[in-house]
């Protein structure tokens, strides 16, 4: 008798079920983008691009995209202040662009990718989006602003690449182009497979999204990873600074010194076979984003890393540890010698993008400045900007646009 009962009730309460997961998803179709942060934040891929709220609709029109890292998400002290915010906080970019333009401004931040990564990724979720059978047709971006990162996008870029079975210790030639070629080609179609019909479905993303983040919080299967995410980074990044050498980055700000810690450089441990190669692949990166979007606007925007902007002290300075052909690699250096590669990575980005018809909008002076007399990373989360960063960083981008409209 209970057993009847209980099948009796069954198909009212699926029917039910069916109806509140439609509403949710019509509602959704219409409202993603006035979702609160606390609730964004636990979106990803399609949606979470969707339902960013640096523009005036769910669908964006004639809007600017920026592309790269952690740094494009918004990554940082700002960041992480915000993360269970019940508003619509800035604290990217993105959003101070939106703001400062007026112009709808979407994000397309992969952190932890270089070059080679951010680009695949970028280019394969808005062709899926454009060929989506539930949302409206998305245009092309009128302008896309690629983000270069000095700090860590080429050693990412080595990564990304060997992961894909390519010979680093090839010499580059035409031969070594045209592989890089295709692993563009397979790595585009690979995310294009693996791309699921429920990716669309903005309830469905939103939902099981907040159920995995809230079952990973309560139940971690590995705590001492879960210690280091995105909320709780101060926890990280503070063993992290540990094996910073206690006499080194000390810079100068407001003529007074100020330990960096855990920091990121200009490609310090990297030999120059090895910069050169990646900055092949980014070159690769930005033809491949070129080719997929004829008519759109690209610029390229160099955002240096903080061993590279900062005044020091009368000390060496010490980049972030590299983990690279399974070795691990760490040094002390001389603040001249960042600064040097800095101009000859500058110098490089700058002539590949003129090469490749783009503008190069270079940031470096201006943060320069601006370190004189503001901390503009950390101190939670030192490898990312803070606040101050973030706004100053934006401030050099809007005003090279400014300059040119």
């Amino acid at each position: 008798m209970i057993f009847l009962n209980l099948r009796s009730l069954l198909k009212p309460l699926l029917l039910w079920f069916i109806v509140i997961v439609i509403l949710c998803e019509v509602l959704l179709h219409y409202k993603l983008k006035d979702l609160p942060y606390k609730f964004l934040n636990h979106t990803t891929g399609l949606i979470h691009k969707l339902g960013q709220y640096s523009k005036k609709e769910v669908i964006p029109k004639n809007y600017l995209a920026i592309v790269g890292d952690s740094n494009v998400y918004g990554f940082g002290p700002w960041l992480y202040d915000n993360s269970w915010s019940m508003g619509q906080p800035s604290f990217a970019t993105h959003h101070l662009l939106h703001s400062a333009l007026a112009q709808d401004v979407v994000s397309f931040g992969y952190p932890g990718y270089g070059s080679f990564g951010s680009s695949i990724h970028m280019v394969g979720e808005l062709r899926t989006l454009q060929r989506s059978w539930m949302w409206s047709k998305i245009e092309d971006p009128q302008e896309i602003l690629f983000v270069f990162y000095e700090g860590n996008d080429l050693i990412n870029n080595l990564h990304e690449i060997q992961q894909r079975g390519l010979d680093l210790n090839a010499s580059i030639d035409l031969h070594y182009t045209n592989k890089l070629k295709e692993i563009f080609t397979k790595a585009a179609n690979k995310l294009s497979e693996e791309t699921s019909w429920t990716d669309h479905i903005a309830s469905w993303n939103l939902f099981s999204g907040l159920t995995k983040n809230y079952w990973k919080k309560f139940f971690p299967e590995n705590k001492k990873y879960f210690d280091r995410d995105l909320d709780t980074s101060e926890k990280g990044m503070s063993s992290l600074n540990k094996i910073q050498n206690s006499a080194s980055n000390l810079a100068i700000i407001n003529g007074k010194e100020k330990e960096l810690g855990y920091s990121e450089g200009p490609a310090l441990l990297l030999s120059d076979k090895e910069i050169n190669l990646s900055l092949k692949i980014t070159e690769q990166s930005l033809s491949y984003l070129k080719s997929n979007f004829t008519k759109s606007k690209i610029s390229v925007v160099y955002l240096p890393s903080s061993l590279s902007i900062y005044r020091f002290a009368d000390c060496e300075i010490s980049p972030a540890p590299l983990d690279i052909w399974g070795n691990k690699r760490n040094g002390l250096f001389k603040p001249s010698e960042a600064k040097e590669k800095n101009r000859l990575i500058r110098k490089n980005l700058s002539k590949m993008t003129s090469n490749l018809g783009f503008a190069f909008i270079d940031c470096t002076e201006y943060l320069q400045q601006q370190s004189n007399s503001h901390l503009l990373h950390g101190p939670r989360d030192p490898i990312h900007l803070n606040r101050q960063g973030y706004e100053s960083f934006a401030h050099a981008i809007y005003s090279y646009l400014n300059s040119k409209s």
